[in-house]
Parts: structure tokens; C-alpha cells; sequence
């Protein structure tokens, strides 16, 4: 990759060296991030790598320094990958190193904007705009990961996040990374004026350094302080209405269990009953809970697959054939009979699970199970469903979510049908039918969009989803995360989790419940604020009584098209970068090659 500002200019004195600025670059966006949470830290942490971006050259061997720092980060930070299975090590690594990447990218677009022939804005602006275009990029192409954005820094600030309304997380990180922009800009101006200069031309480039120092400086404090002022009155906007609704407060909750079970791929049909088992008997205790409070149980949540104790939900489509899976020996007729063997055990044990609650706490009916749940396909087309099932009175399965988003090389393997040999290395239960689009489940008054482990952690994915289901005229009141994290051992990657859910509830204005295994179970507001949760690792529930939420949200109706917008600038910038260096090839001079 050619720098695109070639200069003989030598870095002026006082200023740090490319690895220093690398590695304070990398340590400061560390500790900003879970699980130091030292979230300050973010409003200087790019500028180190800011200051790399505005030095007069880069070479080959300044972009590869950065991008080893920006390796050790994104493997620091996503270490907790690398726990599901020993196979996982290599795609923790590849995906690390192709993070890394995107810092490199971006310093060289900031510094060829400068050469754009229309329109170059200032490094000030350019900063955020290509952080949050590169953003973009990042969290659509290779199906997509949203977590560690610059704006989840400012999870445990709630005035800043509340944009997200607005824009989504990229609303916070572009003011974020503008004041990052304006630090280092003032940084540049001091540097510049702590340098001899006894010639005129210096004197005036100096005098520009301040002015844009300046600009910088105020629209970085304008935008900060209308973000603030904004959050602030969401907030107190919510608390209103709020305030206005708690009179009629329902006296029945929603029940969400977390627990902290073990988790293997190979995991086989005594531990599958046994985590059935102690979920159930985490329920009950939850139960005995409501009673006490002399609260009614709507509905109870359980984590992705924790409700499958090897009896997984059989579903076949009406009107549709059943479709015998490959290398069975099973007649139809059979097949039938054992589908039908498997919904009866599967309804019982649900209705007794729902009977025992009821004793425990009086209520006369209910309460609906919204359990994570492996879900069998038996019609075309045939397939095995990471699901979240609905089950009503009786133990009677209603309505499925099948989970859309899928995980790479979790769930499935892209190509690995052109590539045979390597189930051989590969752990069983990966091959999972994705679903096909959200779902609304009606609970009480409530109506719930489930969806399924990472689909919150991919922001688009749950924007999207609620964005159908109001265009298809239901409108769902509260967002249900069923989750299993306890593939990644109590490690960073499950706070970074809970707080794509908290940028989630914020850009829906919808609250945000999850019911997790080995992670965050947690109620969320509709303002992103952490009502309450359970410790990681421990067991126990939370009772939720859901609060409306009137407040609209901009980002429902624009979706992230301003962030692609930006990601057309940094396409831009690139094209416009390969036209100059094409134009700046030497011509041939007679008919020889250059």
C-alpha cells in the first residue's frame, strides 16, 4: 500500500516515536473496555493513533508496527473465543488479524482524504467520519460482528448513549472519535508551537495550526454538549412517562433464569437432562420468589437450548409432507409415530413444569415458557433450528423464533460443502438451519420479539427485525435475548455482549431481557440502563415488570444508512486514491514500457 503523502519532512522533535504511539494507541483502547471498563479513557484513546496518521510519511515497516499492536488488541480482547473448542483457536486468531486491519485502513483513508479534488474536509471531521464508515464495513461484511464499537465505551454513561435513538451505536462513535480528533489537532498546534520557528512561513503555519486547532476544539464541545443535552432530556422524558404509568402497574412479572452450567459440543444425553434438571430446579426457587413478592409469573425465559434435556421440539408444516432425514431407515408411517411419541414428552414435560409453578405460587393459570430450544424440522426443508419456543397452557408449543443470524464457524462453516475433509476436524453440532425471519410472541399484555445468542451483538440484525415487525403491524413492547455464554469462560467477550444489548434497547426504545447461560442475565431499560442482573457465574432469576416505553426512535425509520453514507466516503477516498497513483505513474517515453 503506497502512502498516500509522500514527504522528506522528518517528524518534528518532542514527538513520540511510531511504536510508542502504536502501543499507548492499543493499551489505552484496552483499558476503556470491559473488563476494566475505564470508559474516560476513550475520549483520548485514538489519539495516539491520530498523531501516526498526521505524520508527514509512513512507511511499509510504520503501517506493519500498527498493525501487530492492533493484532495483540483485537486478540487480547476477543480471547474468549478461543474457549468453545481447541478448533476455535485459529479462527480466534484469524479473526483477530483480519480486525486488525481496520485501524491500518483507516489511518491511510484519513490521510488520503486530504488529496480528494471536491471535497476534503478537515482531519477533524475526516477522523469520525471514516472511523464510522469503516464501522459500517466491519459490522456487514463476513456476516458482521458490532461488539467492541467505539461508542460501547460509553455503555455506563447514560446521557451519551441515549443518540443511539438516533443513529444507533455509530451516533457514539462518531462524537467520540470527533473529540478524539480535536485533542490530538490541539496536540499537533502545541507541538508545533514549542518548535523553533524564525521564518516567516513557519510563523504562518503555526497561526493555521491554532486556527484549526480552534474550530476543532468548538464544534468538538458543541457536539458534545448537545449529546449530553439530548440524553439528559430522553432520560428525563422516560422517567415521566414513567411516573405517569406506574399506577397501573401489572402484578405479573416475567421470570428470567440464569445459571452458570458447563457447556461442550460434545455433550451427551445424561448432561443434557442433568442442565435440564438444575434449570428446573433454579425455576421452582424463582417461583418460590414470586410468591413471597405475591407476584403472578406470566412467563418464564430459560437460555438458548437449556429447555431441549435431550427431547428437542419436533415441527413439521401443515399441508406439507414429512421428509425422512438422509441415512434413516425409517418408513413415513414411523417417522410419524415417533415425532408424534417425541411432541407428547416433550408437551408433558412442559405442563408439569408449569403445573408445579402454579402450586408454588397460587395463580390460577399459566405461566407461558419462552425457552431456548433445539428445534427439529421434519418438512422442507429439513433442518435442526436454534430456536426459542412458545409454550402456552398445557405444555402446548404456539409459535417458534429460529435463530436468522448464525455464528461463523460456530454454527456453520462458509464453503465447508466444497470442503469435505474437514469435518474430520471439526467439533458435532455445527450444520444449524438458519431461520427465516422475527417472530412476535404475544405474553399478557406484552408482545416479545425472542431472538437468539449473538443476534443482539450484530446491531443490525435486531434493528432489523423489529423494523419488519412494525411494518407488518405488530408492535413488539420488549426485546428477549435467550443466550448461551458460557462457551466463552466468564471472559470479556460476555460483557462486550451485554452491552451491544444496552445500544440495542436504546436504538429500539425498547427494554431489553436476557436469560443467559454463563453470561449477563439482565433486564435493560428502554434507556439502556442496567436495572438489574445476575453476576456471571452466578445462578439465580430476575422478576421483570415491564415498563411501556412511548418514546419514538429515529433509527427504526433511517436504519444505519447514514453510517453507509460515510462508508461511500471511505469507497471514495480509496477510488479517488487509485486515480492519483495511476495518474503518478511515469508515462512511457518512446513506446518502451515505464
Amino acid at each position: 500500500m503506497k502512502d498516500p503523502q509522500p514527504s522528506n519532512d522528518a517528524a518534528p522533535r518532542g514527538v513520540p516515536s511510531i511504536l510508542a504511539l502504536a502501543v499507548a494507541g492499543g493499551v489505552l483502547m484496552w483499558l476503556a473496555q470491559p473488563p476494566l471498563r475505564a470508559w474516560p479513557l476513550a475520549w483520548v484513546a485514538l489519539v495516539p493513533w491520530i498523531l501516526i496518521s498526521q505524520r508527514p510519511t509512513l512507511t511499509r515497516r510504520n503501517y506493519g508496527l500498527v498493525y501487530l499492536i492492533a493484532f495483540a488488541y483485537w486478540a487480547l480482547t476477543m480471547q474468549g473465543l478461543r474457549h468453545a473448542h481447541p478448533a476455535l483457536y485459529a479462527a480466534w486468531l484469524a479473526l483477530a488479524a483480519y480486525l486488525a486491519a481496520y485501524p491500518i485502513l483507516w489511518i491511510w483513508l484519513v490521510r488520503a482524504a486530504s488529496r480528494l479534488p471536491c471535497f476534503s474536509p478537515p482531519p477533524w471531521l475526516t477522523v469520525p467520519m471514516v472511523w464510522v464508515g469503516l464501522e459500517w464495513v466491519r459490522n456487514h461484511l463476513l456476516t458482521g460482528i458490532s461488539a467492541v464499537m467505539l461508542g460501547h465505551t460509553q455503555a455506563d454513561v447514560a446521557p451519551v448513549i441515549q443518540i443511539a435513538d438516533l443513529f444507533g451505536s455509530y451516533g457514539v462513535s462518531f462524537v467520540v472519535a470527533l473529540v478524539n480528533a480535536a485533542v490530538a489537532i490541539g496536540l499537533q498546534a502545541r507541538i508545533a508551537a514549542a518548535a523553533p520557528a524564525t521564518a516567516s512561513p513557519a510563523e504562518a503555519a503555526e497561526g493555521r495550526g491554532r486556527s484549526r486547532a480552534l474550530t476543532a476544539y468548538a464544534v468538538a464541545a458543541i457536539t458534545l454538549g448537545l449529546t449530553l443535552g439530548y440524553g439528559v432530556w430522553r432520560i428525563r422524558e422516560a422517567e415521566s412517562l414513567a411516573s405517569r404509568t406506574a399506577g397501573g402497574e401489572s402484578p405479573g412479572v416475567i421470570t428470567l433464569i440464569g445459571r452458570d452450567e458447563p457447556i461442550v459440543f460434545e455433550q451427551d444425553y445424561r448432561r443434557e437432562l442433568e442442565i435440564f434438571q438444575n434449570y428446573l430446579e433454579q425455576t421452582l426457587d424463582a417461583a418460590k420468589r414470586a410468591a413471597v413478592a405475591g407476584r403472578t409469573i406470566e412467563a418464564v425465559v430459560w437460555p438458548e437450548s437449556m429447555f431441549s434435556g435431550a427431547i428437542p421440539h419436533a415441527h413439521t408444516e401443515p399441508g406439507l409432507p414429512l421428509v425422512i432425514p438422509p441415512g434413516s431407515a425409517m418408513e413415513e408411517a414411523e417417522l410419524q409415530a415417533y415425532i408424534d411419541e417425541s411432541r407428547a414428552r416433550f408437551r408433558y414435560r412442559a405442563a408439569d413444569l408449569q403445573q408445579r409453578i402454579r402450586q408454588i405460587t397460587g395463580q390460577a393459570a399459566g405461566p407461558e415458557l419462552i425457552v431456548g430450544c433445539s428445534v427439529v424440522r421434519y418438512s422442507d426443508p429439513l433442518g435442526v433450528h436454534c430456536g426459542c419456543v412458545q409454550i402456552t397452557a398445557g405444555g402446548k408449543v404456539v409459535d417458534f423464533y429460529a435463530k436468522n443470524h448464525l455464528v461463523m464457524f460456530g454454527e456453520y462453516i462458509p464453503g465447508i460443502e466444497y470442503l469435505p475433509w474437514v469435518d474430520r476436524w471439526l467439533p458435532p453440532g455445527i450444520g444449524v438451519t438458519p431461520g427465516d425471519g422475527p417472530v412476535a410472541m404475544r405474553v399478557g399484555d406484552q408482545v416479545l420479539a425472542p431472538n437468539v445468542c449473538i443476534e443482539t451483538a450484530v446491531e443490525r440484525v435486531t434493528i432489523n427485525q423489529i423494523r419488519k415487525l412494525l411494518a407488518r403491524g405488530e408492535n413488539p413492547t420488549l426485546i428477549v435475548n435467550v443466550t448461551n455464554d458460557g462457551w466463552f469462560d466468564r471472559t470479556s467477550v460476555v460483557e462486550h455482549h451485554l452491552r451491544c444489548a444496552q445500544f440495542v434497547a436504546v436504538g429500539a426504545r425498547r427494554p431489553v431481557l436476557i436469560a443467559a447461560n454463563g453470561g449477563p442475565t439482565a433486564w435493560i431499560d428502554s434507556s439502556g440502563r442496567i436495572v438489574q442482573r445476575l453476576a456471571n457465574g452466578d445462578a439465580g432469576s430476575i422478576l421483570v415488570t415491564p415498563q411501556p416505553d412511548g418514546r419514538g426512535a429515529l433509527y427504526l425509520t433511517l436504519g444505519d444508512w447514514p453510517a453507509a453514507l460515510l462508508a461511500l466516503f471511505c469507497l471514495a477516498i480509496l477510488g479517488n486514491a487509485v486515480v492519483q497513483r495511476r495518474r503518478d505513474r511515469p508515462r512511457p517515453v518512446d513506446g518502451t514500457a515505464a
